[in-house]
């Protein structure tokens, strides 16, 4: 019994060396480097018929898109565009009408929008663009009297947490670690 409890002993007695000489020897040649990952900024741009995806701004593939509309989806580290069908079309455009009708209400109740407009407020017809982030917040693009303007609504307060006024009309959003929010 004590035989077997020396050659027990000394088995984990060399397993922990063998261990400490190799974590050793990856950290003196770097090892830990390998586990890092490098961040890559990928975008993707539908124009037309075109689908272009950048990494870090240059352009890695082209793709034609077939004539309809689409649906992108995102989750994690994926992008899904899906074509829609005729009745998906209309439901979405049911929704979208009835969820931008809330969201102008908050943003026609915010002073610095009244001010903007002369007390007119953003009609529908002047949205060129919505992007709804995590639930909790929308980004909308507007043009009024020639102007563009991002307007970021916090959907939990129901308030307009910020106006800025834009050169063009193309929005920006950033996901994820190394977003500047």
């Amino acid at each position: 019994m004590k035989g077997e409890m020396k050659k027990r002993l000394a088995l984990l007695s060399i397993l922990l060396v063998a261990g400490l000489a190799m974590a050793g020897i990856a950290t003196a040649f770097g090892a830990g480097n390998l586990l890092k990952f490098a961040g890559k900024e990928i975008s993707a741009v539908a124009m037309n018929d075109q689908l272009k995806i950048y990494e870090d701004g240059k352009l890695v593939k082209e793709i034609t898109l077939p004539k309809g509309e689409y649906t992108i989806e995102t989750s994690g580290y994926k992008i899904v565009f899906r074509k829609m069908t005729k009745e998906e079309i209309e439901k979405a455009q049911l929704e979208y009408e009835k969820e931008l009708n809330k969201w102008l209400e908050i943003v026609n109740k915010d002073s610095r929008i009244q001010e903007l407009t002369n007390e007119k407020g953003i009609q529908s017809k002047d949205v060129i663009s919505a992007i709804t982030g995590n639930g909790d917040e929308v980004t909308l693009m507007v043009k009024v009297e020639g102007k563009y303007y991002k307007i970021t609504i916090d959907l939990n307060s129901k308030t307009v947490k910020s106006v800025e006024e834009q050169s063009s009309d193309r929005i920006e959003i950033c996901y994820g670690p190394g977003c500047n929010k």
